[in-house]
């Protein structure tokens, strides 16, 4: 099934607990940067999601921000996005980004490991041409 005009959204999250909103902000630009290198049709942000109130089980780890992602005609530029995500993350060394395409989603980390690439082959597949 190719992703033709079906948003991919990306939703950055942070393990670190420390609400640094600024922060926040300040590594959601910095990956919104390296994805206007792509030749995406669109890369737009999603409303501001609120953090977790305090004395929830997962406080720790909240949604730094989301962003929707238009590929354009083919799936074609989703093995690319992928690929600079995973990067981005890599270079990052901490984080994670939920990818959702429909109700099919993959949570991409820095950690790379081979039952992790193996999910992500599968998630590329499921949407490829």
């Amino acid at each position: 099934m190719a992703v033709a005009g079906t948003p991919v959204e990306l939703v950055l999250e942070t393990g670190d607990g420390d609400g640094d909103r600024e922060y926040a902000e300040e590594q959601l630009q910095y990956l919104l940067d390296e994805l206007s290198q792509l030749e995406l049709a669109s890369i737009d942000r999603a409303p501001s999601p609120l953090p977790p109130p305090p004395g929830t089980r997962n406080a720790g780890a909240w949604e730094l921000g989301a962003l929707v992602i238009g590929l354009g005609g083919s799936g074609a530029l989703l093995p690319v996005l992928v690929g600079c995500v995973q990067d981005w993350l890599n270079r990052r060394r901490s984080g994670t980004i939920r990818m959702k395409i429909g109700d099919d989603e993959i949570e991409l980390t820095a950690v790379s490991d081979e039952m992790r690439q193996r999910a992500l082959e599968e998630f590329l597949r499921r949407h490829g041409e």
